[in-house]
């Protein structure tokens, strides 16, 4: 016998996104709902002339009121969970195990999950969920997760914001399968990492700068082979957390040198260990707790320069409303980095805020060196990695943007 959802009409002509491929109905878009629905429940998605559209969970007090989880007239049960799953694991095969056993196994809608995030580290997983639909099918997805990854542990990180907008309440990490050591090691790129899945920052690890950490590395070469053999070339990594910017530069060549800057005393701590455990001598690097703004300011009236500068910050603006905001403090950091940054130096700039587009971040680093009196040749544009799959369809998903320059 075949379920039976309850049924959502979009008012006249509001069905194109959907049509598109778009998994997201918006409240203003709703016809009345039928009263039966709960909050987090599953229902079927249709136009104002009935035609059928898709079906998923239904939330009634955000602006995101419906998540698709199928266009087909199909269930929504283990079944279907579980194939999501299995297809999002065949993708992650691109990665040699030897090499890199770290990477997002779950990028919520972009593997057809909406709401769920779920990264593997070596032989564990760990989960976020951000939606109160996903929370209701959370029971469905812990066998087929340990069952297709073999993995030997579940862990669920309930601590991200985002559950706020959905109600949710945020909660401490709990084991919901097998076991999660407080430690793991991991490789990313050949690359040892030790990481913390229960408090470590995200999940534990910021897996989605991996193809931008390789990059970074083939300008360090070429940096260094610049310079040499009468010095060593500087790096600057700002915001570096536990140090993956900072530790691949490092192994590129022994004739670097990395300052690390980051507020954080723990990811200063976390980030000398990186580099101890891939046989480097934390010694010879500098790892600064401080604010970046603050310290880009202070090397900038020292005359400080450096030869690559990162700049990996947190999200400056988490919605709309904060974007304005957000260009400003982009701008001036980018300007701050520009400053040390010695002439023909290697830039990187990210963002990962939602609401800053490319074009955004592009017009950012102009004005920036237009006011320095600098000139910018943008070298590389990345954007997510393959393991943070985007939906074609739904552009407001891409949220990381990264731009390798050279300022003349």
């Amino acid at each position: 016998m075949s379920t039976v959802y309850p049924q959502v009409r979009l008012k006249p002509q509001r069905e194109e996104p959907l049509l598109n491929g778009h998994l997201w109905v918006f409240s203003g878009a709703l016809q009345q709902v039928p009263r039966e629905v709960e909050p987090g429940g599953l229902v079927e998605v249709r136009s104002a002339s009935g035609q059928f559209l898709g079906r998923g969970y239904y939330h009634p007090h955000t602006d995101i009121a419906i998540r698709l989880l199928t266009r087909r007239e199909e269930p929504i049960d283990a079944a279907l969970l579980r194939r999501r799953i299995r297809r999002a694991q065949e993708l992650r095969r691109v990665f040699d195990p030897a090499l890199t056993n770290i990477y997002r196994l779950i990028h919520s809608e972009g593997d057809g999950l909406p709401g769920l995030i779920v990264d593997r580290y070596a032989e564990v997983l760990v989960a976020q969920v951000h939606t109160l639909g996903m929370e209701r099918l959370l029971p469905l997805l812990v066998e087929p997760l340990l069952e297709e990854t073999g993995a030997r542990g579940l862990l669920l990180r309930n601590d991200s914001q985002a559950r706020r907008r959905e109600g949710l309440a945020l909660e401490e990490p709990r084991l919901l399968a097998g076991e999660v050591p407080p430690e793991v090691e991991g490789r990313e790129n050949g690359v040892r990492y030790l990481i913390d899945p229960w408090r470590g920052q995200k999940t534990g690890f910021f897996l989605d700068q991996r193809d931008k950490r390789a990059a970074l590395a083939k300008y360090v070469r070429a940096m260094v082979a610049e310079i040499a053999p009468e010095g060593v070339a500087r790096v600057l990594n700002c915001f570096s957390y536990t140090g993956g910017f900072s530790l691949v530069a490092a192994l590129s060549d022994q004739r670097v040198r990395v300052t690390s800057v980051d507020s954080s005393q723990p990811a200063m701590e976390a980030a000398r260990r990186h580099f101890a455990f891939n046989g480097l001598d934390a010694d010879q690097h500098t790892f600064v707790v401080a604010d970046v703004f603050a310290y880009l300011e202070e090397a900038r009236a020292q005359g400080a320069r450096f030869d690559i500068v990162v700049l990996d910050p947190p999200a400056f603006a988490r919605s709309q409303g904060a974007r304005s905001q957000a260009l400003r403090a982009y701008r001036r950091l980018n300007m701050l980095g520009m400053s040390v940054l010695r002439p023909a130096g290697i830039l990187l700039s990210c963002s990962c805020s939602g609401a800053i587009g490319l074009d955004d971040l592009s017009g950012t680093l102009s004005l920036a060196a237009r006011a320095l009196d600098r000139e910018v040749q943008v070298l590389e544009v990345l954007t997510h990695s393959c393991d943070h799959p985007v939906r074609l369809a739904m552009p407001e998903t891409l949220y990381l943007k990264a731009i390798f320059c050279r300022l003349l």
